[in-house]
């Protein structure tokens, strides 16, 4: 349990927009070397989340250490608590950041799953040399 100074203090960071917390991710993934990093707007499909952000990590190691490396940075410098699901030995992490949420992926089960293909009618971003490039989605 968290005491009294941890929440007071993560109660006083300042509101970050879905967006940003997308920029924030990516920038991060980018960082750690996950490939293939693309954004997907659900907002209009879904309420579960306004974003999805998808990457490829190599290995279960490399998906523990880039979740570990957002759960620590969202703490300490958005003031946010993610919630992960799944094991980095699964090949699949969800990191939960209410309005955003990042699946971490091994090249396998990211092909397998596709949810690029899944929710083929939301907005793509890809992140191509450290910023987003909006592609045009496949369905009107």
């Amino acid at each position: 349990m968290k005491n009294r100074t941890e929440v007071r203090r993560l109660q006083q960071k300042p509101a970050v927009t879905a967006w940003e917390k997308v920029q924030f991710f990516c920038q991060i993934a980018d960082e750690k070397k996950v490939s293939d990093l693309v954004v997907l707007d659900v907002s209009r499909l879904t309420p579960i989340a306004d974003f999805f952000v998808i990457g490829t990590c190599e290995n279960p190691l490399h998906i523990d250490a880039v979740a570990d490396e957002m759960e620590l940075r969202a703490k300490h410098e958005l003031g946010l608590l993610l919630r992960r699901t799944g094991e980095p030995a699964s090949n699949w992490v969800v990191l939960d950041a209410g309005d955003v949420i990042v699946h971490l992926f091994n090249p396998e089960l990211r092909d397998y799953y596709d949810l690029e293909t899944l929710w083929a009618a939301a907005e793509k971003w890809v992140w191509e040399g450290s910023a987003l490039r909006a592609e045009a989605s496949l369905t009107p």
